[in-house]
């Protein structure tokens, strides 16, 4: 968004991850504090860009949940569970005019994104409502077999 005071909400696991650097980058540097990422990776080892991502944290220009789908000891947990345990953040920052920006897996995590954005809302036209508004914007893909 060109106003930097509207919240950001980005939804970015694995590699996903890599386009929502520039836009943490450039909002930091406009000072622009209403930034969520929801980063999601198998384990610790698999944290891209931990160190950058928790410094925007530490400074206080993002608000970060990771969800760790294989980490030794706890449950599977994927970004939409976040989301959805982050309902009441999310509802705020929405009716604040936050825009929502997707990226990554487009079989299977876009869709359950895009259904936990819908139960927030109160349904999936309220999502193509804010996609038609172009607030809530998804870069995904999905590998075809042969």
């Amino acid at each position: 968004p060109a106003d930097p005071a509207t919240p950001i909400i980005m939804v970015g696991p694995g590699t996903g991850v890599a386009p929502m650097r520039g836009f943490l980058q450039d909002r930091a540097s406009s000072g622009a504090r209403d930034n969520v990422l929801f980063f999601g990776c198998r384990g610790e080892d698999d944290f891209l860009y931990r160190e950058e991502l928790e410094g925007f944290q530490a400074t206080g220009f993002l608000r970060l949940f990771v969800a760790f789908s294989r980490r030794e000891g706890s449950p599977k947990t994927y970004v939409q569970h976040l989301i959805a345990a982050q309902a009441d953040l999310m509802r705020d920052l929405l009716g604040r005019g936050a825009h929502v920006y997707v990226c990554g897996d487009a079989s299977k995590m876009a869709p359950d994104v895009r259904a936990a954005f819908a139960e927030i809302l109160g349904g999936p036209s309220e999502v193509e409502d804010m996609v038609a508004r172009a607030r809530y914007c998804e870069d995904v893909w999905a590998a075809q077999s042969v």
